[in-house]
């Protein structure tokens, strides 16, 4: 927890700090669970002692620094109660106290710890901990102190950044892009390079774009010439269509007038001829009826027969209703059904006087009681009831436990019935009563036979007055018929001779229509010509209005069209104002086809643009750039020849960055021997070497110093097609250095100087060989790496300290009785020459030592007391045993 602690005070970033498995947010809750929790440090200063410190804020456990002059007393913190003083009353309370506090932000914080803060007045102290060669070596030097608390967690890749931070002043400060620097050196080179090659790539488009050209200039020709031919044209259209018009209008007119009254003399015609048509159909309807009306009555003598047949007819319908008038009123039907009814009852009858002593009644009315008889005689029919016993059997106990379950239901098996709204349905009636009603049944049943066969005969009557009225009606038809045939044969002879003058007026009204109607044809024809005349003119007017309205040739395509490059067009005709329609939309045509040649070439220019082809683009207008860009393909063989001779010119630049690289690696190397030499000024446990090599990575090392050779050789004369694009590719070990240099920086982002190298650990002991190691953990035992890595640190942190200003700080190490004797003891020398004093953790106490601090346990929690701290010196030889 102290060591924890101490990270707010000297650490100070919280990106820096370091609270091994806690959080920092869990860290802070824990020191700063409230506004009068306090993290607090008195520091040992060469012009005095002052206090460093924390003071939580409370909410979101944040916290701020303060600081001021003089020694740390705990009592400074308490208030007249006892209670620890808060946050908002911190300075009121020391100033009563006689101690001025100053407040500072985090950043301001770390500023005057590192000495980079001017004070704001000279009464705030200066609390300067630790004073670097370089300002810039600030953050390296925190995230190396954070490591001087847990020293024993020091990993070998912490130890190469830290060691490539310190050492950032005497390496190359610049992050180098082998593929980027090579393509500068051939910057011109490959520009060039790539104009050609994109001309050569792109030879088709620049010969279209050649075609395209000279159909441009031809254009322009004709339409300077056809320009001033429409513009007086079109002066003189609008009169000449007018003039026109209004001639073939006329003409219209009177053709048309014209037609009117040929068609109301075909209208006329055509009405005579329908009711000639009419009178000859009527007239040939009657000639079909008489011949019909002929051969129906051919056989006939004359009108009396056909009367007398009438007569004879009338008089047998006339007798027949006279009967049929004293007959009765009822169907046949009915009287059938009555008959029906009337056997069924005397069936009945005679069935009861048959049974009527020993029935089924007479059996229950016996054994059951009367409620019981009548619940019976409500659900059973009488044809059951009247039942003679050698029709039913009984079981005279069942059926009254049967009867006696309800007495207004009946039950049977799966059904109730409910007898309450059934009336009976027999009564035992005596022997006179049934003769009595016996009789009277079979009476009446004589008296409906005899109505039966009455109303049988009456239906037949009907049916023979029917059939007489239907011959009467029959020989009326007849006689009418005769007269209708008399009249028509008397007229037969007019009506054919105005039949045949009918057909003669009809031939001559059907000649009159048919020269009616090709007058009428030739009319039309000559009607549709003028009007398609007409309707042309007004084609040739419309289209020439909409077309003069949509003109273009007054945009800036066309303002400086006299001033740009064509090709002289020479016309042949003159036109008139029959060919201006034409002519105007040719013009049209001609000027849409100028802009989409146009367009076109702009195209053809954005996508040889787009190719790679932009050596002309700025050298003047589109149209010069097109007549380079195809004077450029023109010339692609001499071209070649030239881009070879600029290659030779960017040998030595393009190994400038590789030169710096090896140099930065060569001083990186120098800086190291002075490094071993500063860590091995003691013995590092039972090691006779330590030592941290930068061993170079020979393939890129290799790489860079094969390409740097053979610069020299092309720079000397020796080779002057190395780096010519068409010959490096042949050479197979500078291809693969410099395909190696371009992998490795796309893989890392860039070239650095530690790419060029890996720390080493070279341990040995006295009497063996040196061993190498990549990791420090795997160097030595526990107690020696440990040893090992405190010294590194140590010396990592003596390296950016400004040796004119002496702060000694405290480095904690951990589990520090791994260490025997005689290295706590050279552990504590080297640190105080590094300016450092040494804090060390051990389960038991450590006679190395100078103070003892034991850490007691109180109902859970660690407690510190300054009384119990214990003064450790070397015992007086002198002193009795």
């Amino acid at each position: 927890s102290l060591i924890n602690a101490l990270q707010f005070l000297l650490i100070v970033d919280r990106r820096q700090m370091d609270f091994g498995a806690h959080d920092l947010e869990t860290s802070r809750r824990f020191y700063f669970p409230n506004n009068s929790a306090y993290v607090l440090l008195e520091v040992a200063l060469p012009h005095g002692s002052v206090v460093l410190g924390c003071v939580g804020k409370g909410v979101g456990h944040e916290y701020s620094y303060f600081a001021y002059r003089g020694q740390l007393d705990l009592e400074d913190y308490r208030s007249p109660g006892g209670a620890q003083v808060a946050q908002p009353q911190l300075h009121a309370h020391m100033a009563q106290r006689g101690k001025l506090v100053h407040s500072y932000s985090t950043r301001e914080f770390t500023e005057a710890i590192f000495g980079s803060r001017r004070r704001a007045s000279d009464n705030e102290p200066d609390i300067t901990l630790f004073k670097l060669d370089h300002p810039s070596q600030a953050e390296a030097y925190r995230r190396v102190l954070t490591r001087t608390l847990r020293l024993d967690r020091l990993r070998s890749a912490e130890v190469k950044d830290y060691l490539l931070t310190i050492f950032r002043r005497d390496l190359p400060d610049s992050n180098i892009d082998f593929k980027a620097e090579w393509d500068k050196a051939f910057a011109e080179v490959n520009a060039d390079r790539a104009q050609y090659e994109a001309a050569l790539r792109q030879r088709g488009q620049i010969e279209t774009m050649e075609q395209l050209q000279g159909k441009r200039l031809t254009l322009r020709g004709k339409l300077l010439v056809q320009r001033p031919q429409l513009d007086a044209l079109l002066a003189d259209w609008q009169a000449h269509f007018e003039q026109s018009e209004s001639a073939l209008a006329e003409r219209i007119q009177a053709v048309e007038n014209e037609l009117d009254e040929q068609l109301s003399r075909v209208q006329a015609l055509s009405e005579n001829r329908a009711d000639l048509a009419r009178q000859q159909a009527e007239a040939n309807q009657r000639q079909q009826r008489c011949l019909d009306l002929e051969t129906e009555f051919a056989l006939l003598s004359g009108r009396a027969d056909l009367e007398s047949a009438l007569r004879l007819a009338q008089d047998r319908l006339d007798q027949q209703t006279a009967r049929l008038h004293s007959a009765g009123s009822r169907s046949a039907a009915a009287i059938s059904r009555e008959i029906e009814a009337a056997l069924r009852e005397q069936e009945q009858l005679r069935r009861t006087q048959a049974h009527l002593s020993h029935n089924l009644y007479l059996y229950l009315q016996s054994v059951l009681d009367a409620p019981q008889l009548e619940r019976l005689n409500r659900a059973l029919s009488a044809q059951v009831l009247t039942l003679g016993s050698d029709a039913f059997s009984a079981d005279e106990q069942a059926l009254k436990r049967w009867l006696g379950s309800a007495e207004h239901t009946l039950e049977l098996p799966g059904l109730r019935l409910q007898l309450g709204g059934l009336n009976p349905q027999h009564s035992q009636p005596d022997a006179a009563e049934l003769a009595q009603r016996l009789g009277e049944v079979e009476a009446q049943i004589a008296r409906l036979k005899q109505e039966l066969e009455t109303a049988r005969d009456l239906d037949q009557a009907q049916r023979e007055k029917a059939r007489l009225q239907s011959e009467v009606d029959i020989q009326k038809a007849r006689l009418a018929r005769y007269d209708e045939y008399r009249q028509l044969a008397e007229t037969s002879p007019a009506r054919q001779q105005a039949l045949v003058d009918v057909d003669q007026q009809l031939q001559q009204i059907h000649q009159q229509i048919e020269s009616a109607r090709a007058h009428d044809r030739a009319l039309r024809l000559r009607e549709r010509e003028l009007q398609a005349e007409l309707q042309a003119l007004r084609d040739d007017h419309r289209v020439i209005v909409q077309r003069r309205e949509q003109r273009r040739d007054d945009g800036p395509a066309f303002a400086h069209l006299p001033d740009l490059p064509n090709t002289p067009w020479v016309s042949t005709r003159v036109p008139g104002l029959a060919q201006l329609r034409g002519l105007l939309e040719g013009y049209l045509s001609d000027c849409a086809e100028l802009l989409r040649l146009d367009q076109q070439l702009e195209t053809l220019r954005a996508q040889l643009h787009a190719g790679g082809l932009t050596k002309f683009q700025f050298l003047g207008g589109s149209e010069q750039e097109i007549g380079r860009m195809i004077d450029f393909a023109s010339l692609l063989p001499q071209e070649a020849e030239a881009l070879e001779r600029k290659a030779r010119s960017a040998v030595v630049n393009v190994t400038l960055c590789l030169r710096e690289l090896r140099d930065g690696l060569l001083a990186f190397q120098s800086r190291m021997r002075d490094f071993n030499r500063l860590v091995n000024r003691r013995q590092l446990s039972d090691l006779s070497v330590f030592r941290i090599d930068p061993v170079e990575e020979s393939a890129l090392v290799e790489a860079i110093n094969a390409l740097i050779s053979t610069a020299e050789q092309v720079q000397s004369g020796e080779s002057f097609e190395l780096f010519n694009h068409a010959t490096v590719l042949d050479d197979a070990t500078l291809n693969r250095a410099k395909a190696l240099l371009i992998r490795v920086g796309e893989e890392k982002g860039c070239l650095r100087v530690e790419h060029l190298f890996r720390l080493q650990f070279v341990v040995g002991k006295k009497g063996r060989p040196e061993e190498a190691f990549g990791d420090i953990d795997s160097a030595a035992s526990n107690g020696t790496v440990l040893m090992a890595k405190l010294v590194t640190g140590l010396a990592l942190l003596h390296l950016m300290q400004d040796k004119r200003h002496q702060v000694q700080a405290v480095c904690y190490v951990d589990e520090a009785s791994a260490l025997d004797l005689r290295n706590q003891r050279h552990l504590i020398d080297t640190a105080a020459e590094f300016g450092f004093a040494l804090i060390f953790a051990s389960p038991t106490p450590l006679v190395t030592a100078r103070y003892c601090v034991p850490i007691t346990t109180i109902n859970g929690d660690n407690h510190i007391g300054r009384r119990s701290w214990q003064i450790l010196e070397p015992l007086n030889e002198d002193l009795p045993a």
